[in-house]
């Protein structure tokens, strides 16, 4: 044989030394005796799968590679210690598929954002379909749009209760008495479910030169639907009405017959229970459907907006003030009725906050902002729409006490007395307003 065989030979055998030692000097890469410890606080490698304990809370975890930390609880990585891996010795390769499902947890979905195993705790702060990070506290259940607001907006002016039956009044504010005057125009801005007979009598100044004097009479009453909390439908005015003047001559003669019909949405838009105040918005569709005999046809249509709102205050051991006011604006649509602006306004006071016995005072404030087509000079506001011409400008204001009486918080008494102390050349003198709440 000559050297240069012998020198081959030499090389082949050199080579197989240095591969066999290349590749045991990788063995503590495969078996994980020199990779660093996983431990808490940073990325984790990309590497070969392990098994991780299942968490039962609900607080977020996160993996990091080569950060020293303390020891770890029972059960969970030990740093230096290889995990266990399943089958019979390490992958063949880098990237190799995960053990197979039926050790321990199935493996994550290769998909980025992928919903986590089954078997990764129930409380997982795990989004589905989002980008795996952890959140400060668990997902909810898809909560829909209504849901998220109310969670959003807490027990705030906009807020709600969804323990609240169908129809139900709104009882988040049963301390507030309603109205006992101007009954017609001085809506409570509750969403109230409730039906209410009305009776008034009202005597008509000897001043006006027209009637010179006598009176008229109202019975019927009202109704009111609360859709929602804040949605509600009202009837304001469904009923009968007499006049009796004095001078009986131009059309009056006493007969009982069927008013204006008044009805219209309202929106309780504003509902602070922390602080006690509650607000709303509507409008009145005042329709004269009523006989010529007794002036109730006048014109084709008037539109009333308003806005209402109802507070407490000055609350002691002995009870507590509250407070309800009203602004309407009505407005004709054509000109043969008139138009005018009211603002009411009531003070009672919920004695030893007892939500029964409530003494009151009320104001009510008509200003016309336009007269209509007839001959009258004067005109009936709430009870009547003469369409009074040249009354433009002209006021009505009217005084009086009140009592609420709350037998239970279904079934309530009223009574209203006001007095005309400006205006009463027009159709009112004194009105008494008596009525009766039964309230769902």
């Amino acid at each position: 044989m000559s050297n240069n065989d012998y020198l081959k030979k030499a090389l082949v055998c050199l080579g197989i030394f240095v591969s066999s030692s290349a590749v045991y000097s990788q063995e503590g890469v495969w078996n994980g005796s020199n990779r660093p410890a996983l431990t808490a606080g940073g990325a984790a490698a990309i590497g070969q799968p392990i098994s991780i304990p299942v968490r039962t809370n609900s607080s977020p975890i996160t993996l990091t590679q080569g950060v020293e930390q303390s020891p770890v609880p029972s059960g969970a990585l030990t740093p230096g210690v290889p995990p266990a891996i399943p089958g019979n010795g390490p992958p063949t390769g880098f990237g190799n598929p995960p053990p197979p499902s039926g050790f321990g947890n199935p493996p994550p979905p290769s998909g980025f954002g992928n919903p986590p195993p089954s078997g990764f705790g129930n409380n997982s702060p795990y989004v589905p379909g989002s980008t795996g990070m952890p959140l400060d506290r668990p997902a909810t259940n898809n909560p829909n749009f209504l849901e998220s607001a109310r969670e959003y907006m807490g027990n705030g002016p906009f807020s709600g209760t969804t323990s609240r039956k169908l129809f139900e009044s709104d009882h988040a504010f049963d301390n507030f008495a309603s109205p006992t005057t101007n009954l017609f125009l001085f809506e409570d801005p509750r969403a109230l479910t409730e039906v209410k007979p009305i009776f008034m009598y009202q005597t008509i100044p000897g001043s006006n030169d027209t009637l010179k004097g006598g009176n008229v009479n109202y019975l019927g009453g009202q109704a009111r639907v609360a859709i929602t909390e804040r949605l509600s439908f009202v009837i304001n005015k469904f009923g009968w009405i007499s006049l009796n003047p004095t001078d009986q001559q131009g059309g009056f003669n006493g007969d009982l017959s069927f008013s204006e019909l008044w009805l219209g949405p309202k929106w309780t838009f504003w509902r602070d229970e922390k602080n006690n105040l509650v607000a709303a918005a509507g409008l009145t569709f005042e329709i004269p459907s009523g006989p010529q005999r007794a002036f109730q046809n006048t014109g084709n249509l008037s539109l009333t907006p308003y806005v209402s709102a109802a507070h407490s205050f000055g609350r002691s051991s002995y009870g507590s003030f509250d407070v309800l006011s009203v602004l309407n604006w009505n407005i004709s649509t054509n000109d043969a009725r008139s138009n005018y602006l009211n603002l009411s306004a009531q003070i009672d006071y919920d004695i030893l906050n007892w939500h029964r016995f409530y003494p009151m005072v009320n104001f009510n404030w008509f200003i016309y902002t336009k007269g209509g087509e007839s001959s009258f000079n004067f005109d009936g506001v709430d009870l009547v729409n003469f369409g009074g011409q040249s009354i433009g400008g002209k006021s009505v204001v009217t005084l009086g006490p009140g009592i609420r009486y709350k037998w239970s918080e279904r079934v309530q008494s009223g009574i209203g007395l006001d007095w005309a102390v400006v205006g009463n050349q027009f159709l009112q003198d004194f009105r008494m307003s008596i009525d009766t709440i039964i309230r769902y």
